[in-house]
C-alpha cells in the first residue's frame, strides 16, 4: 500500500512539474504579442486624434488672437474718436460760454438804451423836429435812433441763433459720444469674451498635451513590453523547436493535398488588408472551406489558438490570433516548427503528439484572410524561412 501511495505521489509530482513547465513554456503566445501590438496601435490612434485636436485648437487660438488684435485695433479707434469728440464738446462749451457772455453784454446794453428810450419815450417826432437845428439834423436823429434799436434787436436775435446752434451741436456731439461710448463698451466686452475663449482653448491644449505625454509614456511602456514578449516568444519557440520530434532534414509532407493553387508566396508583397506592403512569412494554399490540413512531420503541438469565429473573407483583419486566426504550431525537433493558420476547425490540443500526414485541422478564412486558404509557415531556430523548398513547391 505504501509503495502505491509513493508511486501515486511521484506521478502527481511529475504531472505538476510537467504542467508547470508547459505553463511557463507557453506563458507568452502570439496572441499576447498581437494584443500588445493592437494596444500600441490603439495608443497611436488616440495620439493621432489628440494631435489633430491640438492642431485644431491651436488653429482656433491663432484665429482668436487675430480677432483680439482686430478688436484691440477697433478699441483704439473708438478711444481716439471719443477723445476727439470730447475735445470738440469742450471747444463748443467754450464757444457757448463766450456767446452767452457776449449775449449778456449786448443784452445789458440794449436794456440800457431801452431805459433811456423809456425815460424820453414821450418825445414825439415834433419834439425831435423842434429841437433839431435843421431838417438834416432832424432826419439824422430820427433814423439813428431807430437804427440803433433795430440793430440791437437784430444782434440779439443773431446771438440767440448762434447760441442755439452751438447748443444743438453740443447735443448732437453728446449723443454721438454716448453712442461711441456704447460701442466702446461692446468692443471691450467682445475683447473679454475672446480673451476668455483663448484662455479656455489654451487650457484644452495644455490638457491635450498632458494626455499626449501620458499616451507617449504608455506607448513606450507597451513597446518595451512588446520587445520583451517577442524576445520571450523567440526564446521559447527555439527551445520548443528542439523538443517533440527527431527531424534532421529532408522534405516535409505537403500540408494541404486538396489545394487548388498557391495564392501567395513567401516574401515581400502588397498586403491585401493593410492597403500597403508587407512581408509574407509563409505560403498561402487556396482551397475550399473544410479541406483537410495535414501535419508535415511528426512532432508535438506547442501552440494552439481556437478563439476566432470570423470564418469568412474580409476586407480588414479581425485581429484574432495575431492575424493568423485559428492556428496550430507543431515542433518537430532539430529546431524546426511548422505553422498552420486561418483554420476552420482544429483537431489537436496543446501538447498533443501528432504523426506525419495526420489530419490536424481544416481550411478556413479566420483572422486576417480575404478567402479560404491555408497559410503554411516554417520556423527554423525561431526564424521564419521560405517553406516552399520543404514541401516541394
Amino acid at each position: 500500500m505504501k509503495t502505491k501511495i509513493n508511486l501515486g505521489l511521484s506521478l502527481l509530482v511529475v504531472a505538476i512539474l510537467i504542467f508547470s513547465t508547459m505553463c511557463s513554456t507557453y506563458a507568452v503566445t502570439q496572441q499576447d504579442i498581437q494584443d500588445t501590438k493592437e494596444e500600441i496601435n490603439e495608443i497611436e490612434k488616440q495620439k493621432k486624434e489628440i494631435e489633430d485636436k491640438m492642431s485644431q485648437e491651436m488653429k482656433e487660438i491663432q484665429e482668436l488672437e487675430g480677432d483680439i488684435d482686430e478688436v484691440e485695433f477697433n478699441l483704439g479707434n473708438v478711444q481716439r474718436e471719443l477723445k476727439e469728440l470730447q475735445k470738440e464738446i469742450t471747444q463748443l462749451e467754450t464757444e457757448l460760454e463766450q456767446k452767452k457772455q457776449e449775449y449778456d453784454r449786448k443784452y445789458d446794453l440794449a436794456c440800457e438804451r431801452m431805459i433811456v428810450q423809456y425815460k424820453y419815450g414821450n418825445k414825439t417826432i415834433l419834439d425831435v423836429l423842434l429841437n433839431s437845428t435843421s431838417l438834416t439834423n432832424l432826419l439824422s436823429s430820427y433814423f439813428t435812433l431807430n437804427e440803433i434799436l433795430e440793430l440791437d434787436e437784430q444782434l440779439l436775435d443773431e446771438l440767440e441763433k448762434e447760441k442755439e446752434k452751438i447748443e444743438n451741436d453740443k447735443v448732437t456731439l453728446e449723443q454721438k459720444k454716448t453712442k461711441v461710448e456704447s460701442e466702446k463698451q461692446q468692443v471691450e466686452k467682445q475683447k473679454v469674451v475672446l480673451a476668455n475663449k483663448k484662455s479656455e482653448k489654451q487650457k484644452k491644449v495644455s490638457n491635450l498635451s498632458a494626455e499626449e505625454a501620458a499616451l507617449q509614456k504608455e506607448k513606450e511602456e507597451k513597446a518595451a513590453e512588446l520587445a520583451r514578449q517577442e524576445e520571450e516568444w523567440r526564446r521559447l519557440a527555439q527551445q520548443n523547436a528542439n523538443t517533440g520530434g527527431s527531424y534532421s532534414g529532408g522534405s516535409l509532407q505537403f500540408p494541404c493535398p486538396g489545394f487548388s493553387r498557391v495564392s501567395s508566396y513567401f516574401g515581400s508583397r502588397g498586403s491585401p488588408l493593410a492597403g500597403g506592403s508587407s512581408y509574407h512569412k509563409g505560403v498561402d494554399l487556396a482551397a475550399q472551406k473544410g479541406t483537410s490540413i495535414l501535419a508535415s512531420e511528426s512532432g508535438t503541438v506547442i501552440a494552439v489558438y481556437t478563439g476566432c469565429s470570423h470564418n469568412y473573407g474580409k476586407s480588414r483583419s479581425c485581429g484574432c490570433g495575431s492575424g493568423f486566426g485559428n492556428y496550430v504550431m507543431v515542433s518537430h525537433g532539430g529546431g524546426l516548427v511548422t505553422v498552420y493558420a486561418h483554420c476552420s476547425t482544429i483537431n489537436v490540443g496543446l501538447g498533443s503528439k501528432v504523426a506525419r500526414g495526420a489530419t490536424i485541422a481544416t481550411v478556413g478564412s479566420t483572422g486576417a484572410s480575404t478567402g479560404y486558404h491555408l497559410h503554411f509557415g516554417v520556423l527554423q531556430n525561431g526564424t521564419y524561412v521560405n517553406p516552399a523548398p520543404y514541401i516541394g513547391l
